[in-house]
């Protein structure tokens, strides 16, 4: 694994903080393990904390350029309260994540959690979700954005009543077809072998028929329509690791 240090210190006046990555575990066999990986492997240095008054410490100490907060810590919503509000620009990458605990990474979401690290996911992807987060990039896995997908569907279901036909073309239906798997406009223009400004083009258009603004809107409300692009649409194949608003 290649060292990561210039990553993380290099031209960073936050480095002369005191530390760049902080980890929030409760249980110290996994959160001292945690540290000394990353450590191993670049990421330093790296700061811990394992309840409120702990985290509060450290936060007020030093300025990390990435939050890791292990899900299994008990308190979790606390501790997403307590960095929203101490360190609202710093991201939050939950670690350790399931789809089986829907209402954490829906609570996770909500706080705006930038990146999920599943629970099957390697230490070489922690490593790439890290410093792909310090530089302000945003992850979240098809199986966190179905979950999401669904609870918006529910809301959205909640709020207004929806159009039977909004008038898309067939190249509209497949792409909203795919929106609603989570798929990226690259996925998609590989998958319809079109190009990416294509794709945004249309995009853009289904979502002015459909009179919502975002992306997640579109694949909330796609559920209450009778969507039939035919057999080639290219939705039954494939996977995306990153939503592109």
């Amino acid at each position: 694994m290649a060292d990561m240090t210039g990553q993380f210190t290099n031209g960073d006046r936050r480095a002369n903080s005191g530390g760049n990555v902080l980890i929030i575990d409760d249980c110290a066999v996994y959160r001292d393990a945690l540290a000394s990986a990353l450590a191993a492997n670049g990421v330093r240095p790296v700061r811990t904390a394992w309840d409120l008054p702990s985290l509060i410490g450290t936060l007020g100490a030093l300025a990390p350029l990435v939050i890791l907060l292990n899900l299994a810590t008990i308190g979790v919503p606390t501790f997403l309260r307590a960095t929203t509000s101490l360190s609202p620009r710093v991201p939050v990458i939950a670690i350790g994540a399931s789809e089986d605990d829907e209402d954490a990474l829906i609570a996770c979401a909500e706080a705006g959690v930038a990146a999920y690290h599943m629970r099957a996911d390697s230490l070489a992807d922690l490593l790439v979700l890290i410093r792909g987060v310090a530089q302000g990039e945003i992850s979240c896995p098809p199986e966190v954005s179905a979950i999401l997908l669904r609870r918006a569907s529910t809301v959205a279901g909640r709020r207004r009543p929806v159009a039977r036909d909004p008038g898309l073309t067939s190249r509209e239906i497949q792409i909203l077809r795919l929106l609603r798997l989570g798929r990226s406009n690259q996925d998609i223009a590989s998958h319809l072998s079109i190009a990416v400004h294509t794709v945004k083009s249309h995009v853009h258009s289904l979502l002015t028929k459909l009179g919502v603004s975002t992306r997640a809107e579109a694949a909330a409300m796609s559920h209450d329509l009778d969507l039939d692009p035919g057999p080639h649409d290219g939705s039954g194949s494939g996977s995306s690791r990153n939503w592109s608003r």
